[in-house]
């Protein structure tokens, strides 16, 4: 079918219906247009793991699994409102077996399963289609329940061991922020077109996908690359020193603790009624706590200094810089 709509009276409408309708309201993957991107919707203790002797717990969680074996499969949304087991089998007798827990839809119209159902489980990539990796478990060769089991997580939300490696991906609604736990989930995101918001629960950071990177546009780390700039008036300043046949004055500005961390630029304009009075006014003893106003005038009328600190960061260094072309050019000059 072309169209394809829900809500209708006549009551026409498929469970494939349902699922490419409903799929169309979450975030977009690379490929076609309704390809939607698989993942689990983050929240605090999303599908985390823990468990002992053979046996993985993983906790509630919501994902959206694509269907893979058909073009217009549609995404299954499920959810998981208690704690799933997964029994584990042994260790091999010799060497070790990687095996992938994940979630895992089994539907026969597509797949010829025989089966119609979503459940947590080891999955068999020779005969499983649709289904959603969580964790990649190495299991020990011999293990067993009786001889120790798996290195499993004290309590769900703890640190894996190094035989498991998290493989939990994420998504969000189309037009969404997609929220996951850390850099490193963010980093393995499959499918991700240019665009996509990420917010990074451990950082605080909210990134943006441009081309195969990504950039921060709200949070902490942005707010280190964006340059601080503070300005102020200083008035009533008075030039009452005498130095030949004119007069020299100025004033100290002080910095609030903690404002810069290094020197920054300091740029200042005198403000006189009488411009021709004004010498000169200029700044000395620059440095991440203040700086001193040095001006120059024939008279001792008072007025005022405008000034402005920016902070030097890379983004502004490289703002200043002539362009290749301009470079080359003055160098032949």
């Amino acid at each position: 079918m072309t169209i394809r709509s829900l809500a209708l009276r006549s009551g026409a409408t498929s469970a494939e219906d349902h699922r490419v309708i409903l799929g169309a309201l979450l975030g977009s993957a690379e490929g076609e247009a309704l390809d939607r991107r698989s993942g689990l919707f983050h929240d605090r203790g999303t599908a985390d793991l823990s468990g002992s002797d053979m046996t993985a717990t993983i906790a509630p969680f919501v994902v959206a699994v694509r269907g893979a074996s058909a073009t217009h499969q549609g995404t299954y949304l499920v959810a998981s409102t208690e704690a799933v087991e997964v029994e584990l089998e042994d260790g091999p007798a010799e060497g070790d077996r990687v095996d992938i827990v994940g979630v895992v839809i089994r539907d026969d119209t597509y797949d010829d399963s025989g089966e119609t159902k979503a459940e947590v489980r080891v999955i068999d990539p020779d005969s499983d289609e649709t289904y959603l990796p969580l964790f990649e478990i190495t299991v020990p060769q011999g293990a067993t329940a009786g001889e120790g089991g798996i290195d499993w997580p004290r309590e769900p939300g703890a640190a894996l061991a190094q035989s498991i490696t998290d493989r939990r991906d994420y998504t969000s609604v189309a037009g969404g922020v997609v929220r996951v736990p850390d850099t490193a989930s963010r980093n393995q995101m499959a499918e991700v077109v240019e665009g996509t918001l990420v917010y990074v629960a451990s950082s605080r950071n909210l990134y943006v996908r441009e081309g195969d990177a990504w950039v921060t546009v709200a949070g902490p780390e942005h707010e280190k690359r964006r340059p601080k700039v503070v300005a102020g008036l200083v008035t009533h300043i008075v030039a009452d020193e005498p130095a030949g046949d004119y007069f020299r004055g100025g004033a100290l500005v002080t910095f609030e603790p903690g404002t810069f961390s290094e020197t920054p630029a300091i740029f200042i304009t005198g403000v006189s009624d009488v411009p021709g009075n004004l010498k000169e006014v200029t700044c000395i003893r620059r440095s991440k706590d203040g700086f001193t106003i040095r001006v120059a005038r024939t008279n001792h009328t008072e007025f005022t200094v405008s000034w402005m600190a920016i902070e030097r960061t890379e983004e502004t260094i490289r703002a200043v810089k002539p362009p290749p072309q301009d470079q080359a050019r003055d160098s032949a000059e």
